[in-house]
């Protein structure tokens, strides 16, 4: 009887064995990918799911893809929260696959989301190296689910600078010597105070005037983010005779009651030409008035000859000789004039850049420093001439 006993025990153990091992086995071949999820770390999820693993049983909800944010600043950051929800049976795997680019960041908690819960997809942006302008960024987050494999999250607004002048710099191009010119800049202030300008200065007070006035939004403001400026002042800069013949440029300041940018620079640039003279030569630019050597190298020299013509009933009488030349270890040779029948006189100005010339680009700097060569004249219209020079020395 206890050996029947036993042997019972003992066969009932055996197969009870064999049928625990066969119902496990069953158990992980089913369930193989979910206990290969529960297992690994995120960056193995993020690998799994950016692969071949879905599960059809995991359903993702997300109701806002895109986030509209309006305007901010220049060099400011902002988050957005997106939330995801796992409306199925079985764990929602989330992992961020890529962004748009490196302004934008996401981060997922958590990344396993239970049937029933939500996910926060926090979408990072920063406008640190964006230009002024409409901004669309964002990134795909990936899924387990196999009808929402990705899911793009994006954020759209626009970053500016608290004011905004436009253009950024006015030209006048080839104004006669005798000329008034007009020209109009706009300012736009994104904040809720009005814009309001005041204080401008600038060196020129004879042959420039500035006045400026609140305005309105026109049809050239909806072209881009201007449109969306909460107050506009409109400048009028004029341009009154009387300066050189030749290219001009004059900086301009004004300050405003925007903490965060209380001065704006721009600059009134131009030239101004006599129909009497023309300028002509290799690198001479008619439309600025300067005159471009390109690039050389320290220990070689660059040169460039340009003609300078008078014509009409006077020529025959014009004469012409160096004022000033910046900067002065310029090589410069007027040679003498040479007439072309009775109207019209010519003559030939020789400059060099030499062989020991310093390193560095030259032409007009910010702080009102030019390379130039300044001529003076008989004419009584334009009894100075300037001639702006542009190029470069490298070692």
């Amino acid at each position: 009887m206890v050996r029947t006993l036993l042997a019972a025990v003992l066969t009932s153990c055996v197969f009870g064995a064999l049928f625990g091992l066969g119902s496990a086995y069953r158990f992980l071949s089913v369930n193989a990918w979910q206990l290969e999820f529960e297992t690994q770390s995120y960056e193995k999820l993020v690998e799994l799911v950016g692969g071949r693993a879905t599960n059809p049983n995991a359903k993702a909800s997300i109701e806002e893809t895109t986030h509209y944010f309006g305007v901010m600043d220049v060099k400011a950051t902002g988050t957005h929260d997106f939330f995801i929800e796992n409306v199925g049976t079985e764990d929602l795997i989330l992992a961020v696959d890529r962004t748009t680019c490196s302004c934008t960041g996401i981060h997922i908690t958590p990344a396993r989301v239970s049937p029933g819960r939500t996910a926060l997809c926090r979408l990072e942006y920063s406008a640190e190296q964006a230009m002024s302008g409409k901004f669309s960024q964002g990134g795909i987050v990936r899924t387990n689910d196999p009808e929402n494999r990705e899911i793009r999250l994006m954020v759209e607004g626009v970053f500016t600078d608290p004011v905004v002048a436009q253009p950024s710099s006015v030209n006048f191009p080839r104004v006669p010597a005798t000329a008034t010119r007009t020209a109009t800049i706009r300012f736009y202030g994104f904040e809720n105070e009005p814009l309001q300008l005041s204080a401008p200065t600038w060196t020129d007070r004879e042959h420039f005037d500035f006045h400026w006035e609140p305005a309105k939004p026109n049809d050239m403001d909806d072209d881009g983010y201007l449109s969306l400026a909460r107050s506009v002042v409109e400048g009028t800069i004029t341009l009154k005779p009387g300066l050189p013949a030749g290219s001009f440029q004059e900086r301009f300041q004004v300050r405003t009651n925007d903490p965060k940018q209380t001065t704006l620079h721009f600059s009134v640039s131009g030239q101004i030409v006599h129909g009497n003279i023309l300028i002509s030569g290799q690198g001479y630019n008619r439309e600025t008035g300067i005159i471009s050597f390109g690039n050389t190298v320290a220990g070689r020299s660059l040169s460039r000859e340009i003609s300078i013509q008078f014509s009409g009933p006077t020529a025959p009488a014009a004469s012409m000789q160096i004022q000033a030349v910046e900067p002065d270890w310029l090589r410069v040779e007027l040679l003498p004039p040479v007439d072309i029948g009775t109207i019209r006189r010519l003559f030939s100005l020789t400059i060099e850049v030499p062989e020991d010339a310093p390193t560095g680009s030259y032409g007009f700097s910010g702080d009102g420093q030019q390379t130039q060569i300044t001529l003076e004249t008989n004419d009584e219209i334009v009894p100075v001439l300037k001639l702006p020079l542009q190029f470069s020395v490298g070692r």
